[in-house]
């Protein structure tokens, strides 16, 4: 406000300039116009300052009556720069196994496509950059507009006026780039096509309850994992694009590993694509780095979780079944009773995954027993696992091409397009800013 102030007061001394020029008694014609200028940019001055709440609020109001918002437009150039990320990180991954194969042929072709990706993802930077400049201190530029232009002698008319015109226009402007996109681009085609697929799924235990942090491995043909994937906080994992490429219809063998043991699931043999649950039918999870692996035949009537306490309901169908107690080495287990009596149980310790985890094993023989298990659980972090993952070789010719037409559609939707739409905002503001009088001179030489 202090900066509006200075420039009111600098209109007021304008136009008082103006009306003592223009009253001079020196019978000079020259004198007399200039008297007449200042005094027009005194009022036009005074009213660009009375009128500043008044553009703020017009310019929300045009976007409200053209349907654009600024939140709307900053979510669909995330969503792009989003859309750019994952085309630049499917490339890079389908880079890295074509090296690891020998086709360097194939290699240089993903270069220069993941240069125009890089490309296009730099434009919509730049105009993320702008658009943030222009939304958050729309104010202050306007601000600094009007103060210019309202400096005597026309010093900073020229500039004033383009910098007020250039907030106004660009505030109005940007939200409606969309529109001018949606106009004018083509769809773009898929990164992926319609030959590949994903996996998509989470990791349960036998009472359905999710695993977290468990690895599930993917087996093609080999002994050898072809995917190793890590499950989040609540157990669910993701194979595909960008990371992955899989061929509909591929099928994989699923193995899951947890707190250091192997576990196999159902089901065990997926086709891409797929979706769902894989349920380890030997293991159940109490929480807060307590499971209990079920070794041999027996049935689990009934089984109670509460805050720090496991109460089994269970029968040994055999001779005799094994129940593996694991825990994080931060769990403390306070007592083991096999019915009423208290089991002394011997931990020993291993590492898996960059985490310390203690094994109890407890052997019962044939018959009914009820477990309960106390304890004092921990934060259960993430284990430090080298994920893998697949292309499918065989197709990536197909493949190469779909990506390639989408870079360059990229290219003209993320680059072209909005760099004439920019061109025609600058041209709008230059239109403007000759209204108010203080048009910039432009020579092109």
């Amino acid at each position: 406000m202090e900066l509006l102030s200075l420039a009111y007061m600098l209109s007021l001394l304008t136009y008082s300039l103006g009306a003592v020029l223009y009253g001079s008694p020196l019978p000079l014609k020259s004198i007399k116009k200039w008297g007449v200028l200042m005094m027009y940019d005194g009022l036009a001055s005074a009213v660009l300052v009375s009128a500043y709440s008044l553009l703020l609020k017009l310019g929300d109001y045009f976007l409200a009556v053209l349907g654009a918002s600024w939140p709307n437009f900053i979510t669909w150039l995330t969503g792009r720069t989003t859309t750019l990320v994952a085309s630049y990180l499917a490339i890079q991954s389908i880079a890295a196994a074509l090296k690891v194969s020998g086709a360097d042929i194939l290699v240089e072709l993903l270069k220069h496509i993941s240069s125009l990706i890089a490309t296009s993802l730099t434009a919509i930077k730049t105009i993320y950059l702008i658009s943030t400049v222009v939304y958050s201190l729309r104010d202050k530029i306007l601000t600094i507009g009007i103060l210019l232009y309202t400096i005597p002698l026309r010093m900073g008319k020229s500039a004033g006026a383009a910098i007020v015109a250039l907030s106004i226009v660009y505030y109005i402007g940007m939200p409606l780039m969309p529109v001018f996109a949606l106009a004018l681009e083509s769809p773009q085609p898929p990164i992926a096509s319609d030959r590949y697929g994903a996996i998509t799924g989470s990791i349960v235990d036998v009472l359905g309850n999710p695993v977290p942090h468990a690895v599930v491995k993917f087996y093609k043909s080999s002994r050898d994992p072809a995917i190793v994937v890590l499950g989040d906080s609540e157990g669910k994992f993701y194979v595909g694009p960008p990371q992955d490429l899989l061929s509909l219809g591929d099928e994989f063998e699923v193995e899951v590993a947890f707190m250091g043991y192997a576990f196999g699931v159902d089901p065990a043999l997926v086709r891409v694509p797929w979706s769902g649950s894989l349920r380890v039918s030997n293991m159940l999870y109490a929480g807060k780095g307590l499971s209990i692996v079920f070794i041999g035949i027996l049935e689990i009537s009934s089984v109670n979780l509460s805050s720090g306490l496991v109460v089994l309901d269970l029968k040994v169908l055999g001779s005799e079944a094994t129940l593996v107690f694991l825990k994080l080495k931060p769990v403390e287990v306070e007592k083991i009773l096999i019915g009423v009596e208290p089991i002394s149980c011997s931990w020993s310790a291993f590492s898996w995954g960059g985490l310390e985890v203690e094994e109890c094993f407890i052997t019962l023989s044939e018959g009914k027993y009820i477990v309960k298990v106390s304890y004092f659980g921990s934060y259960v972090p993430r284990p430090k696992v080298e994920e893998k993952h697949y292309v499918d070789i065989g197709d990536i010719v197909g493949y190469l091409n779909v990506i390639q037409t989408t870079a360059v559609s990229y290219l003209y939707s993320y680059l072209l397009l909005p760099s004439a739409y920019l061109i025609i905002l600058s041209a709008s503001s230059y239109a403007l800013s000759k209204f108010l009088g203080g048009g910039l001179r432009l020579r092109v030489v």
